[in-house]
């Protein structure tokens, strides 16, 4: 790759060439350099030492440079921080005690892309520019996602909409005609007041990062406005998924319909959202019906995701597998993160011990015999709403219908009875084992010799007396 210096404008051209992405220096340490382009870039480490004095210098130029200039300015200027944007640079400057020693970032666009350069189809094209209207573009760091709204943004520009972007700090390369607002110099609730008034056909997000970017994302688009946001995720996915609890479910796909994931600087998939009302997939009662945010990959013309509430979790559940999973186990959907949900929800409800189990139909609710009936109520009355208010269908069974586990164990105790050993085989060494006794659940950890010790008396006469026996309480 033949390397080319950059005409000399800043002190800071003289560090950079046309496949430097990124300049990082710190005092008394070598030069860094990360060179090539979004997606596929390498770390350069110069021999160079740069000094704490030639860095102290370096400083005290690009903040002059900065307040000479209208298209130059402070973003962020802090005791011991600044973030500055100095032509195509975004630099950012950190002082001791903030950082352990002078360090200056700067970074810089290597590439001005077209959309053709990401080789779209027809119906890609006519998707992002017409019909997408809640836009998350989405990537690792480095991934090339801004440099792909930036060539988003040409498109919408030459069709004549008006676009703001929302930035900080401002470092998108977009035409003039294009406003661009920052949070350094204004707060969320004055920047949403500011759009909501103007109501441009277009707001570019860069970055969505917290509650409140996600809060006002959602004002903008459900105003009407079209968002293209920007947010960083490893897998496309991820990017719903950090919405999910700081905005409401059912209004998710009013907010986002498209999914644009980067890697590499090309555009690797496109998911879009759609909400319906239906049966979960892995579900089979009628009675499970609830809304559903259905995520599909544009490419692949097919279903990838579901997202749904279950009990008071959200889930997302992945389709692929799910058919192939419940014949290979008997008709068994298991959600960790239901049944956690359902489990903390039952404990603020039952005064006794209980063990849920998944199924394909809703759960197995095991509790202690003498509170079945309470449980159940007159009629079915109390186990209806107790469905009701978890979304699940609840099958009622006792302690005594739980599985157990064919376990031959030795028992001891002291002679005074305040302590017992129990020895387990030696494949139970270091596992956890749940024993039932009366209609009591009691977990334990076996030690590296599958001993099981129990030295509070309470528990050791207990069981002694009573006995015991090794429930199966897995899923």
């Amino acid at each position: 790759m033949t390397e080319t210096k950059i005409k000399e404008t800043y002190a800071l051209d003289a560090y950079f060439d046309d496949t430097t992405m990124s300049l990082h220096l710190k005092a008394d340490r070598p030069i860094l350099r990360k060179k090539g382009f979004p997606g596929n870039w390498q770390a350069v480490l110069d021999e160079k030492i740069i000094s704490k004095e030639e860095l102290e210098s370096l400083v005290n130029v690009i903040i002059g440079e900065a307040t000479k200039e209208n298209q130059n300015f402070i973003e962020i200027d802090r005791k011991l921080s600044k973030v500055i944007q100095l032509g195509n640079y975004r630099i950012v400057i950190v002082y001791p005690p903030l950082s352990d020693g002078l360090e200056i970032t700067a970074v810089r666009p290597v590439k001005k892309t077209n959309i053709e350069d990401y080789h779209l189809s027809n119906e890609t094209f006519d998707l992002l520019r017409n019909k997408a209207k809640g836009i998350l573009v989405s990537g690792a760091p480095g991934s090339g996602k801004s440099t792909f709204v930036q060539a988003l943004v040409q498109v919408l520009h030459a069709d004549h909409h008006i676009i703001k972007t929302v930035e900080s700090p401002r470092d998108l390369m977009v035409d003039e005609d294009v406003v661009q607002y920052s949070f350094t110099h204004g707060t969320h609730d004055e920047v949403r007041d500011i759009l909501l008034l103007s109501r441009p056909d277009y707001t570019i997000y860069d970055e969505v990062r917290n509650k409140p970017d996600f809060e006002l994302y959602k004002d903008l688009r459900l105003t009407g406005i079209g968002m293209i946001g920007v947010i960083h995720a490893t897998q496309p996915v991820d990017s719903i998924q950090r919405f999910i609890g700081s905005i409401e479910m059912g209004i998710i796909p009013q907010v986002i319909d498209t999914v644009v994931f980067i890697n590499k600087g090309q555009i690797e998939e496109i998911l879009q959202l759609e909400l319906t009302t239906k049966v979960p997939e892995g579900m089979l009662s009628e009675e499970l019906s609830r809304p559903v945010i259905e995520v599909s990959s544009f490419f692949q013309k097919k279903k990838l995701y579901e997202i749904y509430t279950f009990g008071e979790q959200v889930v997302v559940m992945p389709i692929s597998g799910i058919a192939e999973k419940m014949e290979k186990e008997g008709k068994v959907w298991i959600n960790s993160y239901a049944k956690e949900g359902i489990e903390k929800k039952l404990s603020s409800m039952l005064n006794s011990d209980f063990i849920v189990k998944m199924n394909w139909k809703g759960i197995d609710l095991y509790i202690p015999e003498f509170i079945k009936g309470k449980i159940i109520g007159k009629d079915g009355s109390a186990i209806s709403e107790l469905e009701r208010n978890l979304g699940v269908s609840i099958k009622v069974k006792t302690f005594a219908d739980l599985p157990l586990l064919d376990v031959k164990t030795q028992m001891s105790e002291t002679k005074k009875g305040n302590q017992i050993f129990i020895s387990f085989p030696e494949e139970f060494a270091n596992s956890r084992v749940s024993l039932l006794v009366g209609d009591q659940i009691k977990k334990y950890s076996l030690d590296r010799n599958a001993i099981l010790t129990i030295s509070d008396k309470t528990e050791a006469r207990q069981i002694a007396r009573k006995g015991f026996v090794i429930i199966d309480d897995k899923q």
